[in-house]
């Protein structure tokens, strides 16, 4: 399992080539959404923003809707642009930004086998953020589940189907795992 904290240095290298003509070549890009697309948050410091398609699901059902406008934020803060994308009757990704697909999942209140379960289900993306409000020891259950769920696809020759892992902690994107 690879671990790294590159937030520091990310937030670093965002500051210095943030400039007015970012900032306004963003704004250009985030207005220039058509019809089909919601225009849900603007960063005016970092030009980071989300759109919603509208045939995205916000769910209601055990608070999944809430935690991605949440994780939206965070990440339109950190400079992201961030596109809600459509859901259709396949599983699909929740999100797109920095030309990748992201699943979003709240563990706040999973076990390891949810997050193992929830690692699976991410495979439809090639990334997945993993979001709880609490610091109640879910780092450790989710390095847990990570481990095991690794063992797992490494012994059926299936590693590569994994996603890359991350996290929200201290309102930053953290990686936990890569391929």
């Amino acid at each position: 399992m690879k671990n790294a904290n590159f937030a520091g240095d990310l937030e670093k290298e965002m500051r210095q080539n943030i400039t007015a003509e970012y900032i306004k070549e963003a704004r250009a890009k985030y207005d220039s959404y058509g019809s089909e697309w919601e225009k849900a948050y603007f960063d005016e410091k970092t030009g980071g923003y989300n759109v919603q398609h509208v045939n995205h699901n916000f769910s209601k059902v055990g608070g999944g809707g809430d935690v991605e406008v949440v994780v939206g934020k965070i990440l339109a803060n950190q400079g992201k642009q961030v596109e809600f994308l459509p859901e259709g009757w396949k599983r699909q990704p929740d999100i797109k930004f920095d030309h990748q697909t992201w699943d979003i999942k709240k563990i706040t209140d999973a076990n390891i086998e949810t997050m193992r379960t929830y690692i699976k289900d991410a495979r439809k993306a090639e990334n997945v953020i993993f979001y709880w409000k609490d610091k109640d020891g879910k780092f450790d259950e989710l390095i847990s589940a990570i481990g095991r769920i690794e063992g797992y696809f490494r012994k059926k020759n299936e590693l590569h189907t994994m996603p890359n892992i991350y996290y929200i902690g201290e309102n930053k994107l953290k990686l936990l795992w890569s391929k």
